[in-house]
């Protein structure tokens, strides 16, 4: 598993992973990772952070029977923590 350090914020404030990142945070060749996002098989979910947590991210991705998350500064993209 590759864990990037930084994800991109976008003007909405949704974080964005590349397809390169996503395909090594889940341990997987990009390939192979394009060929299962076209086919339907790899899913997302962001969530944003409440009371506590405000303030944060936490990227959920899933592919197959993987899985992993992240959680990063809304503000920053900075990544917090990954597992």
């Amino acid at each position: 598993m590759q864990v990037p350090d930084q994800v991109e914020i976008d003007e909405a404030g949704d974080a964005v992973l590349s397809a390169g990142q996503a395909a090594g945070l889940l341990g997987v060749a990009l390939p192979a990772f394009l060929a299962d996002l076209r086919a339907g098989i790899v899913y997302s979910v962001v969530e944003r952070g409440e009371g506590t947590d405000a303030g944060t991210l936490r990227l959920t991705l899933r592919r197959r029977g993987t899985e992993r998350r992240l959680v990063v500064e809304a503000a920053t993209g900075r990544v917090m923590s990954a597992e």
